[in-house]
């Protein structure tokens, strides 16, 4: 019974005159409402009420101009700690708000997207009860990003409506740099066991020049070559440097693939679950220092290779899949 109740007060009986009485939404509105009746009450009912007019003119106009001039003064800026992390992993957030006005801000808040608020607050908006004048405010808090991506996923606004609430202005707030969330990996059991030889992830040796395996022959010095490796006996025969040549390891190569359309028609929940399985795998393969080539979008890509592995191609690689999206892939 009550929830017809609930339902029949709540239910919108005709959705045609909404854009007319949308306005009544903000407090704003009913300011101006309860100003033109005041004055339709002093053109026939008493001149009396065109008192009530002034005072609600003038609550107009302070409500209304106050913020805008507040926020004028106002600059703020977002920062983190660190510039990329995991799902789920603590990063401390920095609020840093200047005022420029000799007087205090009151009532400034923000919205922030949803897990880049302090951490265990439901809510996203933060409020910020008093900045000084002429005074720069530090505010910090650490927050869990529950989900990959870049934030803040939109533009970031300082408000406020102080001191009648009746009109909310807004100053964005400078981000130097987002913040990126990669997808969260997870240790997987090795097979071989990490604490084996190196060569159970690199493979046998090769008859290819390398830094692995035994003494394969002997060449003149280049620059760069280690010092350990010159053949003393050969260089004072020839007066000249001479190096050993020793064996390179044959190393393992692995293609992963994403299924772009099973991916497509995943919920965002699953897809978020397929990039953390795919990054787990990524991962405990450069812990073997096996080459891997990743396929997305029906493209092949180097994350990392087993001989010459940089950290740049795993962040670009992590970056890239922070950011990816299905829908905007192009299949080749």
């Amino acid at each position: 019974m009550l929830g017809k109740v609930s339902g029949a007060l709540n239910h919108d009986f005709c959705p045609w005159a909404s854009r007319y009485v949308y306005w009544l939404k903000k407090p704003i509105g009913w300011v101006i409402l309860a100003f033109l009746s005041s004055i339709l009450l002093g053109l026939y009912v008493s001149p009396q009420a065109f008192l009530a007019s002034a005072g609600i003119a003038s609550v107009a106009i302070i409500g209304s101009l106050w913020p805008w001039i507040s926020m004028l003064g106002i600059r703020g800026q977002l920062s983190w700690n660190a510039t990329r992390c995991q799902e789920l992993e603590s990063i401390q957030t920095t609020l840093v708000i200047a005022n420029r006005w000799p007087w205090p801000a009151y009532g400034l808040s923000l919205d922030l997207d949803p897990g880049l608020a302090p951490e265990g607050f439901d809510k996203q908006r933060i409020s910020l009860q008093k900045i000084p004048g002429f005074a720069k405010s530090t505010f910090t808090w650490s927050t869990v990003p529950q989900r990959r991506g870049q934030y803040p996923r939109q533009e970031v606004h300082l408000q406020t409506a102080f001191p009648f609430g009746i009109w909310n202005s807004s100053q964005p707030i400078a981000v130097p740099e987002p913040l990126i969330v990669w997808p969260r990996s997870t240790r997987l059991i090795d097979s071989p066991t990490q604490i084996a030889s190196q060569q159970f992830g690199t493979g046998s040796l090769s008859d290819r020049v390398g830094d692995e395996g035994d003494w394969t022959g002997v060449r003149p010095y280049r620059p760069g070559d280690s010092l350990r490796q010159v053949h003393w006996a050969q260089t004072a025969r020839r007066d000249a440097l001479v190096v050993f040549e020793r064996q390179a390891g044959a190393s393992q190569s692995v293609l992963i693939g994403l299924d772009v359309q099973k991916a497509r028609s995943a919920s965002p929940q699953t897809l978020d679950a397929m990039l953390r399985i795919l990054t787990s795998l990524v991962k405990q393969i450069h812990l073997h220092h096996w080459s891997d080539y990743i396929d997305l979008d029906g493209r092949h890509e180097i994350s990392g290779i087993a001989e010459h592995f940089v950290p740049s191609h795993r962040q670009r690689f992590l970056d890239r899949l922070a950011l990816w999206s299905p829908d905007a892939s192009n299949d080749e």
